[in-house]
């Protein structure tokens, strides 16, 4: 089992001294071929736009527009990638991309993706343990596995801020590899 935990800051291009403090934070596990991410997110919450849960969860696109965990995953030395989109209100969707925001198409490997959402007033967490996709499960890739794990919140007012574990840009890019910082073997 490979594991390791995470800490998500704000864009600095989009950090204002009177938006409300949050931490958002979480842990990573690879376990044979699945992975395992919880998400935990804490602070004022009422300040940000979180809908309830659907009565079914479905894949959907555009998830980030509004409040949306996401995650990338890559096999070291590969061009393409994968994203996860994760809503608090159980929708859900993952792209295959072939290389840097290109050949853009959902992962047909995955007909569902359960996780599970727990709210209160000062904090959500959300967690998700799934397969890899096949083209992963190799010795090779599992050799080197690397994760952006990233948030879209949107406050209150409908404003969009862009969370990560890293920026490697001066504005806010999930795809950029420089990202990809979290690395399991």
């Amino acid at each position: 089992m490979s594991s390791t935990r995470f800490k998500l800051i704000p864009h600095p291009g989009e950090m204002q001294k009177e938006a409300p403090a949050y931490s958002l934070h979480g842990r990573l596990n690879i376990i044979e071929n699945n992975m395992q991410i919880s998400y935990y997110l804490e602070g004022e919450l009422s300040q940000l736009r979180i809908p309830n849960c659907a009565a079914q969860s479905l894949r959907q696109d555009l998830l980030w527009q509004c409040t949306c965990l996401e995650f990338f995953l890559a096999a070291a030395g590969n061009d393409d990638y994968w994203e996860y989109n994760l809503s608090p209100t159980g929708y859900w969707n993952v792209y295959h991309l072939e290389s840097y925001r290109q050949g853009l198409a959902e992962e047909s490997a995955y007909k569902q993706l359960p996780f599970n959402v727990t709210r209160g007033d000062q904090q959500l967490s959300l967690s998700l343990t799934c397969a890899l996709p096949p083209s992963l499960v190799t010795p090779k890739c599992a050799a080197g596995l690397e994760f952006g794990v990233s948030a879209v919140l949107q406050s209150s007012s409908g404003e969009l801020n862009y969370w990560a574990v890293a920026h490697p840009s001066s504005e806010p890019d999930f795809h950029h590899r420089a990202g990809f910082c979290l690395k399991l073997a």
